[in-house]
């Protein structure tokens, strides 16, 4: 994937997306508006949420390009979280009040491993009291902070991979691949219950979201002096096919009229529209009548 290397051009246009490593105890929120404040743009706003303790990739699309948040919330996502067994909290990480402590049993690394089994592949979960998700408008979280608990429905996620990189009781390293809307710290709890204790989660970092890695992440507060951390909208969606269209086809489709375009060979019904110079128009969605544009974005013009 290519990055945009920084220039005074591109800093007054800024319609892009910043692979951002959050540090630990900002909300993704806090993040977003030091963005704003650093680079002087006026719209940002992040693909996922990651918890104020958690650090690692946080992506966040500034100007235009926050027109595509909904389409890369859906990339699947690496974690590295450290477990503290024999400890929970009321918010299952190492921000919380201690609620309950259990005897931590004889741990090998296949007993652990034999755990970890249960959990690649789909899996539901029950999302945490202090999490963002939000309940007819109020996050979850301030309904907690309140005394609060209400019954939470399941959800589908899927682990791709679940590995045990260190052991060393009462503390377990895991390396976790998944998809979005994935609790991590939910996810500890479980496998916690099964190998016959309770954890929190003591550390967490997000290392990947997508092909963006932490190790090219650009630092809240020198985000100017980054090579390499900033992506225009064409790149971040390079995982839609590409349709070049003529001029005519760019007016018609522009104005809300549907085009008799094949769909993608691929099971995303989201393409890139080009007009005829190469240049990233639309998002466009594909049905059974055609495709029709979705999301205008005319790439190249001030914010």
């Amino acid at each position: 994937m290519r990055t945009l290397v920084q220039s005074k051009s591109i800093i007054m246009i800024m319609n892009v997306v910043i692979n951002v490593d959050k540090p630990e105890g900002l909300t993704s929120h806090t993040v977003c508006q030091r963005v704003k404040t650093e680079l002087g743009v006026k719209k940002a706003g992040h693909t996922g949420t990651l918890d104020p303790a958690a650090t690692g990739v946080l992506l966040v699309c500034c100007n235009k390009a926050t027109r595509i948040v909904d389409y890369l919330v859906g990339l699947d996502k690496e974690y590295i979280v450290r477990m503290r067994l024999g400890v929970e909290t009321d918010t299952l990480d190492n921000e919380g009040v201690e609620i309950r402590q259990m005897p931590v049993p004889p741990l090998t690394a296949s007993l652990v491993e034999d755990a970890l089994r249960k959990y690649k592949g789909d899996i539901s979960q029950v999302p945490p009291m202090y999490s963002a998700l939000k309940v007819q408008g109020v996050p979850l979280y301030k309904m907690a902070r309140n005394g609060v608990e209400i019954e939470r429905k399941p959800r589908a996620v899927n682990i791709q991979d679940i590995e045990l990189m260190e052991l060393t009781s009462p503390y377990i390293k895991l390396r976790v691949s998944c998809s979005k809307g994935t609790y991590i710290r939910t996810l500890c709890a479980d496998i916690a219950r099964d190998i016959g204790t309770c954890c929190y989660v003591d550390s967490l970092i997000r290392t990947r979201v997508g092909p963006f890695v932490v190790g090219h992440s650009a630092q809240v507060g020198s985000l100017k002096d980054t090579q390499g951390a900033f992506y225009s909208m064409d790149d971040v969606l390079s995982f839609m096919q590409e349709v070049g269209l003529t001029s005519d086809e760019v007016r018609k489709i522009t104005n809300g009229q549907v085009l008799p375009i094949n769909g993608p060979a691929s099971d995303n019904r989201y393409v890139r529209l080009k007009d005829p110079l190469g240049r990233l128009v639309a998002v466009g969605s594909v049905t059974d009548k055609g495709t029709k544009m979705a999301t205008l974005l005319v790439e190249g013009s001030n914010t």
